[in-house]
């Protein structure tokens, strides 16, 4: 059986501990400054000025967009699932972004290339794919080429549903390996004591 090559980016589907799985608060700047879309289940970054950003390949992760809400110009309350490049809030408020941030989150995630059975336990990085503004939703991927080395996620095996296959655009299971909220990860991503 043939997958379907159809991206979604980074979804959570269950937690490890079998805890609840819920998004936190974090802050996108609402000056028009942030240059970026961010769509639902893209993965972000904790930038240095305290704000999240998309993440490009090799970003040491904070987790996953999950929509936000704003104050736009006019006065109007606005949720969206995606947040639309260098929007300016009333009075340059911040926007609330919500992120899902606890390490311990499964994601379900497409593979851009070939995914097998002895790629559990591996390392691979995320491939950033171009979102949809009508529908909100990623089209982030996790990358086919994996390794043993430090990349952003773990491949936890093949994500349980009936039309997927190991093979190309495998659907996967994957932790956030590379996690700013993981205590035993350092700075350039090297586990630690």
């Amino acid at each position: 059986m043939a997958n379907t090559d159809a991206a979604f980016g980074a979804k959570p589907v269950r937690h490890l501990t079998g805890g609840t799985i819920r998004a936190n608060e974090w802050k996108i700047i609402g000056d028009g400054t942030s240059s970026s879309n961010i769509f639902t289940g893209d993965f972000v970054k904790l930038g240095a000025t305290g704000y999240i950003d998309v993440a490009a390949a090799g970003n040491r992760l904070l987790g996953v967009f999950a929509g936000c809400s704003y104050t736009n110009s006019s006065g109007e309350q606005v949720f969206s699932k995606y947040y639309p490049a260098s929007t300016t809030t009333q009075n340059s408020s911040d926007i609330t972004a919500f992120v899902y941030d606890d390490p311990n989150i499964v994601y379900a995630i497409q593979s851009s290339g070939s995914a097998d059975f002895a790629d559990i336990g591996n390392k691979a990085d995320h491939v950033a794919g171009t979102g949809s503004t009508t529908t909100g939703h990623s089209k982030f991927e996790i990358n086919g080429t994996t390794g043993t080395g430090t990349a952003g996620l773990t491949i936890l095996g093949l994500y349980n549903s009936p039309k997927n296959a190991y093979g190309t655009n495998g659907v996967l299971e994957a932790t956030i390996y590379e996690h700013e909220l993981n205590e035993h990860i350092d700075a350039d991503g090297t586990p630690g004591v």
